[in-house]
């Protein structure tokens, strides 16, 4: 099917702007405005509610962010109305549910993606016991929506086999798009001195921020920026009162963003659980040094691996840090000149190649169905409930 005739809907549980998920489609509709013929981005926002978000509530471990639910009336009327040719859905969500039921009753092709370790991360968060049950129940709904789609897409090597594991068919590795500001934006020369080091993202147990305010104490000749919020805001905070040179920013928007890693040289990435890191991508586009930790998915693209400087097995980030201070200037500029033009390729081939996974998606033919009445009964309770 000719890319150029899709009309494509993404119907997204996260958060727009408030995590590397929400942000990733975010920046890809935006992209693919200018690709396909219609895209929809159906996805709650804090200060510009969709009219198909609903009622929310605290997610459990995490009061800093919100689970909403998705109004069914409203978002099978966008549908009826658009006629999508395919949909994509991230799993598992309430919102993810909801689309995916959408579509199995209408015929409608359907896109999974697979961008978060859930099992890692419930482990994080509710212990081990909690975490067993938890962890079920959301590998029972990737199954549940692995089995039923056309195609799955992930963000790195390793997911590919657990997605085909989870009984995905026709499971395709795709790249991250950037948002504009961090290409278009024009470029800062790097300095000659490192006498700057940020953190973006999430202040959550997964990100292992611990480590990087342990990084700040042992480096007090440099500054330290943090942006971000979470449920470790408050250990932060209290660190920020003890080191003269660590700030807390607090969440940015992405031209403060852009302003922060312009002023930093180095931007470390230090998740114990990452199955990307987009963060990384967007301060190599800025033609910044990137440190990150074995467990980034980022890692696993060969082409972005080389721009950046990824923790030896057993060091830890003061020693990575000095290996990386250790280098020439002319070395520092080099390795910041080849991040900024694989983070730019990545850019325009995960364009390209997400136009050709939503093509032969939708060229798949499906018959309609529906999911199994008591799921369909609970998501609809849950939604009404909470309009």
């Amino acid at each position: 099917m000719d890319t150029k005739t899709l009309r494509v809907l993404f119907v997204v549980d996260a958060i727009k702007g408030r995590n590397g998920v929400g942000a990733y489609f975010q920046d890809l509709v935006s992209h693919l405005e200018d690709q396909v013929e219609r895209v929809e981005l159906v996805q709650p926002c804090l200060v510009d509610p969709h009219p198909c978000q609903g009622g929310s509530m605290p997610i459990p471990g995490d009061p800093t962010q919100r689970l909403f639910f998705p109004k069914v009336r409203e978002l099978s009327a966008l549908v009826w109305e658009m006629k999508p040719h395919v949909i994509v859905i991230p799993g598992p969500g309430i919102f993810s549910m909801i689309g995916y039921w959408i579509a199995k009753k209408w015929g409608i092709p359907v896109c999974v993606t697979f961008q978060t370790d859930y099992n890692r991360l419930v482990e994080l968060y509710w212990g081990k016991r909690l975490a067993r049950l938890a962890g079920g129940f959301l590998n029972w709904v990737n199954r549940t929506l692995f089995q039923g789609s056309e195609t799955a897409a992930t963000i790195c090597e390793s997911m590919i086999a657990q997605a085909r594991a989870a009984g995905a068919r026709n499971p395709q590795l795709v790249g991250t798009p950037l948002a504009r500001e961090f290409v278009h934006t024009p470029i800062q020369p790097l300095a000659d001195t490192v006498s700057r080091v940020c953190y973006v993202g999430r202040l959550a147990a997964e990100k292992n921020i611990e480590s990087f305010i342990a990084l700040a104490q042992s480096r007090p000749d440099l500054q330290f920026e943090v942006a971000g919020d979470g449920p470790l805001r408050g250990k932060v905070e209290e660190a920020s009162k003890r080191c003269d040179n660590l700030t807390l920013l607090g969440w940015c928007t992405r031209e403060q963003v852009v302003a922060l890693i312009d002023r930093s040289q180095v931007l470390v990435l230090p998740s114990s659980v990452e199955a990307f890191g987009t963060v990384a991508l967007e301060a190599m586009a800025r033609q910044r040094l990137v440190i990150t930790t074995p467990a980034c998915g980022i890692n696993e693209w060969p082409a972005l691996a080389q721009g950046l400087w990824i923790m030896a097995e057993g060091e830890d980030l003061p020693a990575t840090l000095a290996r990386l201070d250790g280098l020439s200037v002319n070395e520092r500029r080099e390795r910041a000149e080849q991040a900024r033009v694989a983070a730019c390729s990545m850019n325009q081939d995960a364009i390209a190649h997400w136009g050709g996974v939503l093509a032969h998606c939708a060229a798949m033919k499906t018959a309609p169905s529906s999911l199994p009445s008591p799921t369909l009964a609970l998501l609809r309770r849950l939604s009404s409930h909470h309009a």
